[in-house]
C-alpha cells in the first residue's frame, strides 16, 4: 500500500474548529480589555476635572465658582455657579460611551475662594464589568 500525503477532511475541520474557538476567546478578552481601559480613562478624567474645578475655584479664576457636570453622555468641566448658568466658552467636555454609567451626582460645584463642594459622597463609574468609586469629601478632597 502507498502512503497518502496531505490531510483528511476531518483533520482540516478539527484544526478550523480549534482556530475559531481561539479566535473567539481572543475577541472576548480584547473587548473586555477595551471596556476596562475606557472605564479607567473616564474615572481618571473625572478625578482630574474635579481637582481642576476645585483648584480653579480656590484661585477664584474668572471671579466665579467652577464645577463638573454629568449630563447627556458628557462629562463637563465648567465655569459658573451651576451648569445651567455656566460661562460660555470655558467648558471642557469628554463624551463617554453609552455603556458606562455614572451615578451618585449630576453636578458638583466648588465655591470660589473656599473650594467647598456642593456635593459630598461617592460617585460610581460602572461599565457592567468593573466599578470605579470616587469620593468627594466636605473639605474638597477627592479620592479614587
Amino acid at each position: 500500500m502507498r502512503k497518502r500525503r496531505g490531510f483528511t477532511l476531518v483533520e482540516i475541520l478539527v484544526v478550523l474548529c480549534v482556530m475559531f474557538i481561539l479566535l473567539g476567546a481572543v475577541v472576548i478578552i480584547s473587548f473586555n480589555f477595551i471596556k476596562n481601559r475606557e472605564i479607567a480613562v473616564v474615572s481618571e478624567t473625572m478625578v482630574s476635572y474635579l481637582r481642576a474645578a476645585e483648584q480653579r475655584a480656590l484661585a477664584s479664576e474668572g471671579n466665579t465658582s467652577h464645577g463638573v457636570s454629568v449630563a447627556g453622555g458628557n462629562l463637563t468641566l465648567f465655569r459658573g455657579a451651576s451648569f445651567a448658568n455656566k460661562v460660555a466658552g470655558y467648558n471642557t467636555v469628554l463624551p463617554y460611551p453609552s455603556y458606562i454609567t455614572i451615578t451618585g451626582f449630576t453636578e458638583v460645584v466648588f465655591a470660589k475662594q473656599t473650594g467647598a463642594p456642593s456635593f459630598t459622597g461617592a460617585i460610581t463609574v460602572n461599565n457592567g464589568i468593573r466599578t470605579a468609586t470616587i469620593t468627594v469629601y466636605s473639605t474638597g478632597a477627592i479620592s479614587q
